[in-house]
């Protein structure tokens, strides 16, 4: 079988909306059968559980329930790699700063693929799951944290644990450095978060954070904010510097298992088991735009470094690629003035008698291009009016 037999191609049909449909979209939008859509990879046997994306964007990794790691093209869906070994569904999946490590974790098994040479090495410690890693910033440590009440540091050419974090009173699920290494951040099924000093070991913020477990948490790319993600179906945003809550971001009907920051900062998303994920504007908290496609639970989201392309992976045994549109913000915050134009511009109006078939043709095409430069004009209207009010 070649590597593409498992792939299923979103198809991009251009077709034309007539003016009274767009009454019909509501400002919290979705993506369901949208052209968004531009990717749907099932490569793998059986649930996806995991993802990573190389520094590259050229290459994901993901991990499933058929124990295997496939590496391929976002967005062409062409698997070059299968990573075999582990015995256990593969959970956690990390890529190193450079590119050239990919941590994997499965069962009690933490494993870094030198994806250099093609060698792998096995680091055991663990006694239950292995829930998350997290490489530093030139790959010569990794985070890990399990079932128990402590998170491990890695010396990952020595493959010993430095350092044990243990002043958490129940599990610790998930850890990660900062973007500057001087920080960790942890957080637990005691509902805290702590943030530590990586350089001591020392916890400067103790934080109550959440009123359910926390499954997930990522700092934004200038070390300034933290996102969080719980059981209690919320994300909250922390400031890094006080510790105190920046923003809470309400809108999933149950467990947010997973959040990322795109790397300009601009973003984030968040997947749950309400079989969605949602694309969060960081400087407003809006969510302005909810992907529905999966027929399942998802279990991770990320962004390709061009922070214009959201990757979900889901119970359903699928991993969708999405493009991130001016559309987003244009429908969410100018819808009104958008209607108004499209309507004025006669363009958007049906087939009307004796109106000949190419020459409507042609009315949708011109329908299209002008749509499109309505959704940069009002996207980037935005951009600036969040701009301006960054400088006040």
């Amino acid at each position: 079988m070649n590597n593409s037999t498992g792939r299923i191609r979103a198809g991009r049909l251009i077709f034309f909306v007539p003016f009274l449909c767009l009454l019909l979209i509501a400002q919290n939008l979705s993506a369901q059968d949208d052209e968004s859509l531009i990717e749907t990879f099932g490569g793998h046997k059986g649930p996806v559980y995991s993802l990573a994306v190389h520094p590259g964007g050229k290459i994901v990794a993901t991990g499933s329930e058929d124990m295997k790691i496939l590496l391929w093209d976002p967005m062409t869906g062409e698997i070059s790699k299968t990573l075999e070994g582990h015995t256990k569904p593969v959970k956690y999946l990390c890529f190193s700063k450079d590119g050239r490590y990919l941590l994997s974790a499965a069962g009690t098994e933490i494993r870094v693929w030198d994806l250099e040479n093609g060698s792998w090495r096995v680091y055991l410690k663990h006694v239950t799951h292995v829930y998350n890693l997290d490489f530093n910033n030139d790959a010569s440590r990794f985070l890990s944290t399990s079932l128990k009440n402590k998170f491990n540091e890695w010396d990952r050419e020595q493959g010993v644990v430095i350092r044990e974090f243990d002043q958490h009173s129940k599990s610790c699920l998930v850890a990660a450095y900062s973007p500057d290494n001087t920080k960790i951040a942890s957080g637990s099924l005691d509902l805290s978060i702590k943030i530590w000093d990586a350089a001591s070991g020392e916890v400067i913020h103790d934080i109550s954070a959440h009123g359910e477990n926390i499954l997930s948490i990522d700092f934004s790319p200038d070390g300034k904010l933290l996102a969080s993600a719980s059981m209690d179906k919320m994300v909250k945003l922390w400031n890094v510097e006080t510790g105190k809550i920046h923003r809470l971001l309400a809108g999933h009907d149950y467990a947010v298992v997973y959040v990322r920051f795109s790397p300009d900062g601009r973003y984030l998303v968040s997947a749950s088991y309400d079989k969605t994920a949602r694309l969060w504007e960081v400087a407003t908290g809006n969510c302005i735009y909810t992907f529905v496609d999966h027929s399942d639970a998802l279990y991770a989201a990320d962004f390709l470094p061009d922070s214009k392309h959201v990757l979900t992976c889901s119970n359903d045994g699928k991993v969708m690629v999405y493009e991130i549109s001016p559309r987003f913000i244009a429908e969410y915050y100018y819808f009104s003035e958008l209607q108004k134009e499209m309507k004025e511009s006669g363009l958007f109006e049906e087939r009307q008698k004796g109106e000949k078939k190419e020459d409507y043709q042609l009315r949708q095409e011109k329908a299209d291009s002008l749509r499109k430069e309505l959704y940069d004009k009002y996207c980037n209207l935005h951009l600036e009016e969040i701009k301006q009010k960054g400088k006040e």
